[in-house]
């Protein structure tokens, strides 16, 4: 009888101390669940560069706008406007010819579009997504906080030759993000940086 009291005692013990083990700490961070929480910040958040293109009767002076002109003339290609010219000018002894085009919006440039009013529209022009070779940079700021910094890659939009690039000189940016462990969902974004 003894001898089962004394396994009965080690086998539960045995089983709590398996228990708090595999619980293990939750609430600690590693650069895998960093990249998780800003991949799902990202999809609801995404972060993106925009510009103003005007629609409805648009002017183009031909050697002012050359390369505006260019960058409507592109995307009607591609199916994103409708552009038709409607007028067209010659200044007395002016060197450069006016042309009035009638700018129209398509179906296809709606996943593009995020304000509209009357004569202009503000368009997407650069995308940043997460880089997948590399890991989050992770600063612990407690137990349940800490920041992550992380790659996001540039990637350019058909719109995005409406505007000049604000960042040429690089095909990405380093972005920190603040964590904060919640019992209910884990490690999530709080804020962007």
């Amino acid at each position: 009888m003894k001898t089962f009291n004394i396994i009965s005692k080690v086998l539960c013990l045995a089983f709590v101390l398996t228990g708090f083990l595999s619980c293990g700490d939750k609430a600690a961070l590693s650069e895998s669940t960093a990249v998780n929480a800003v991949e799902k910040y990202l999809k609801s958040y995404p972060i993106y560069e925009t510009t103003e293109m005007e629609i409805g009767e648009v002017r183009f002076k031909i050697k002012r706008d050359e390369q505006k002109l260019v960058a409507y003339k592109n995307l009607a290609s591609k199916g994103y406007i409708n552009f038709e010219l409607s007028k067209q000018k010659k200044k007395f002894l002016s060197k450069d010819s006016i042309y009035i085009y009638e700018v129209k919006l398509t179906d296809k440039a709606r996943p593009f579009v995020f304000k509209q009013k009357k004569e202009k529209v503000e368009v997407k022009t650069y995308e940043y997504q997460l880089d997948e070779k590399e890991q989050a940079k992770i600063e612990l700021s407690g137990k349940k906080s800490g920041n992550a910094v992380v790659t996001l890659q540039k990637i350019n939009t058909d719109f995005a030759e409406l505007t000049a690039d604000k960042n040429p000189h690089s095909s990405f940016i380093t972005k920190s993000f603040t964590l904060k462990y919640k019992k209910e969902e884990g490690w999530v974004v709080t804020k962007d940086k």
